[in-house]
């Protein structure tokens, strides 16, 4: 991911700058928010899976995929039946007990 960071609207005109930049994509309200004060947001993340190194080769293989916010894994004999999507600190314990082989 590449990021184009911008001065801050709270840095000051001397030499203390800010910079900023947008990690995650554009928002948009959800189509099923209401019209009142209850809305959700959501925001396309284009993701792109990759086979896991624990996956054994053969058949049973599982695809993940690097988020701005964590890991998301699919099936990859079924990519289209949708993923799994973890935060960061998730998908760090999955991996830590992974791992260790706890699971």
């Amino acid at each position: 991911m590449c990021l184009t960071f911008r001065t801050s609207s709270y840095s000051s005109a001397q030499e203390n700058c800010v910079e900023v930049a947008p990690a995650l994509p554009a928002f948009r309200k959800s189509s099923y928010s209401t019209a009142q004060d209850n809305c959700v947001e959501v925001a396309p993340v284009t993701t792109a899976f990759r086979t896991s190194t624990y996956s054994t080769g053969g058949e049973n293989c599982v695809e993940v995929a690097d988020l701005p916010t964590g890991a998301a894994i699919r099936d990859s004999k079924h990519p289209d039946a949708g993923d799994l999507a973890f935060t960061a600190r998730e998908w760090g314990a999955f991996l830590t007990d992974l791992r260790s082989r706890e699971l």
